[in-house]
C-alpha cells in the first residue's frame, strides 16, 4: 500500500513508555487530590425533566455519547419501573462551565421520560401494570399521574473543580465514561474508542459513514431515509435508522476506521482491534489539511466501488449446498477491495456494469479457497489486494 508522507508519519510516532515511582510520591499524589473527581448529589422532579435539560444550560448529547438506541417496549419499562417506585441508576453529568453541563451518561433515560410527557409514545409490554398498555400519559389516571410526577431522576454533578485545565477535563470525563459503561449493555470497540478517542479524525470517520454511496453499499438506508445524522434529531427518525445493526452500535463509524487503517497493512501485527486503536488514538494528530485529503481519498475510493460493481461490491459470490449466491456485504471483501482501488485509476469511461458482476462471479469461484473467511493474516489481506488490483486492472479496465 502506498501510504502518503503524513500518513507513515503518524502511524510511526513513538508510544510511551512505562515508569516507576515511589510510594512517597503515590502518597503525595492522593493528599494532593489529583486524579480524584468532585461530585454533587441532587435529583430533579419527572415533571420537571422536560423543562430543565431542554435549557440552554444542558448539552443531551455530547460527542461521546452512544447513539439513541431505546425502542418503546424499554422505555415502556423504565416508566413501569417509576409508578412501582423501583430504584433507576442515576444519570451522570458534567459542569463544563459554571451552571453548564454535559450529559455523560443517561441519555436513553432521559429522553424516555422528556418523550413520555410530551405523549410522543404509548405504554407496551409492561408485566406489572399491563392494564397501563396502550396508553399514553395524559390518557393515564389521574392518581398514576400523580405517583410518577412524584418520582424523582437521581443526578450526580462532576464539578468543574475536578480538572485544573482543558486537557485534564477531556481524560477525567474518558475516564468516567468508560467506567460508567463497564456494565450492562457491553459497548462495542467504536463506542468505546468514540468516547475515549475523540477528535478531529474520530469526527471525520462519523462524517464519512453518513456518506450516500457507503451507506447504499452496506444496506445503512433502512426505509429510504434521506437524511443526515445531523437532521436526527426526531427520535422517530433515529430510530428507523438505530434498526440497522451497523448504525446502531457504530459498526458503520468503524468499518470507515477499519479502510482507514488498513492502509497500514504493513505496520499491522497483532490484535486489529487494538491497531485500530492506535490508528485513531495517532491520527487525531491530522491537520485540518491532512483530514480533507484523506475525505477525497476514502470518498473517490468508495465511488470508485459503488461504479464498478454497484451494491455488490462488497459482497461475495459463495457455493452454499452446491450453489453458487451472493451474501450480504462482508469486511473481508471491503478491505481488500478499499485497497485495492485506493491504488487503481479509473478514468471516464463506459462501466458495462452487469458485465462486470458477470464477471466478478467468475473471479470469486477460481479464488474459493483464497477468500475463505478464516484467512485473515496480514499475508492473506494482501494476497487478496493484489488479487483485486490485477482483476480490475486486466479484466474489468484492461
Amino acid at each position: 500500500m502506498i501510504l502518503l508522507d503524513f500518513e507513515k508519519e503518524i502511524i510511526n510516532s513513538q508510544k510511551g513508555v512505562p515508569f516507576e515511582v515511589s510510594d512517597a510520591e503515590i502518597n503525595e499524589k492522593y493528599e494532593k487530590g489529583e486524579a480524584r473527581i468532585i461530585t454533587e448529589q441532587g435529583a430533579v422532579k419527572l415533571s420537571l425533566v422536560n423543562q430543565v435539560f431542554n435549557s440552554e444550560n444542558y448539552e443531551l448529547q455530547p460527542k461521546y455519547q452512544r447513539r439513541i438506541t431505546w425502542d418503546s417496549k424499554k422505555r415502556s419499562k423504565l416508566i413501569e419501573s417509576f409508578i412501582m417506585n423501583i430504584p433507576v441508576p442515576p444519570i451522570f453529568i458534567y459542569e463544563t462551565d459554571f451552571n453548564r453541563y454535559q450529559v455523560m451518561d443517561g441519555l436513553q433515560r432521559i429522553t424516555a421520560i422528556m418523550d413520555f410527557y410530551k405523549d410522543c409514545y404509548e405504554l407496551e409490554e409492561l408485566t406489572q401494570w399491563p392494564e397501563l398498555n396502550g396508553k399514553k400519559y395524559s390518557q393515564l389516571p389521574r392518581k398514576v399521574k400523580e405517583g410518577i410526577d412524584r418520582r424523582q431522576l437521581s443526578v450526580i454533578t462532576l464539578l468543574k473543580e475536578s480538572s485544573k485545565t482543558l486537557m485534564q477535563e477531556e481524560e477525567m470525563k474518558k475516564m468516567v465514561f468508560e467506567r460508567l459503561n463497564t456494565g450492562g449493555v457491553t459497548l462495542e470497540d467504536q463506542e468505546i474508542r468514540n468516547a475515549l478517542y475523540n477528535g478531529p479524525f474520530n469526527e471525520l470517520c462519523i462524517l464519512l459513514s453518513s456518506n450516500n454511496t457507503f451507506r447504499k453499499l452496506w444496506s445503512i438506508n433502512p426505509d429510504d431515509i434521506e437524511v443526515s445524522d445531523e437532521e436526527l434529531d426526531n427520535y422517530d427518525d433515529a430510530l428507523k435508522y438505530a434498526k440497522n445493526k451497523l448504525y446502531k452500535r457504530m459498526y458503520d463509524v468503524e468499518l470507515v476506521l477499519r479502510y482507514f487503517s488498513m492502509r497500514h497493512i504493513d505496520e499491522y501485527s497483532g490484535k486489529l482491534s487494538e491497531f485500530m486503536d492506535l490508528c485513531l488514538r495517532q491520527g487525531n494528530r491530522y491537520t485540518d489539511e491532512q483530514l480533507k485529503i484523506l475525505r477525497k481519498i476514502f470518498e473517490e475510493t468508495i465511488e470508485k466501488a459503488n461504479m464498478l460493481f454497484g451494491e455488490k461490491a462488497f459482497c461475495q459470490y459463495v457455493k452454499r449446498r452446491g450453489t453458487f449466491s451472493w451474501t450480504s456485504p462482508q469486511k473481508m471483501i471491503y478491505d481488500s477491495m478499499m485497497l485495492a482501488l485506493s491504488q487503481i485509476e479509473i478514468n471516464n469511461r463506459e462501466i458495462d456494469f452487469s458485465r462486470n458482476v458477470e464477471k466478478l462471479e467468475d473471479f470469486y469461484k477460481k479464488n474459493e479457497e483464497v477468500f475463505d473467511g478464516k484467512r485473515q493474516s496480514k499475508s492473506d489481506i494482501k494476497r487478496r489486494t493484489e488479487l483485486f488490483i490485477n482483476f480490475i486492472t486486466e479484466k474489468i479496465l484492461g
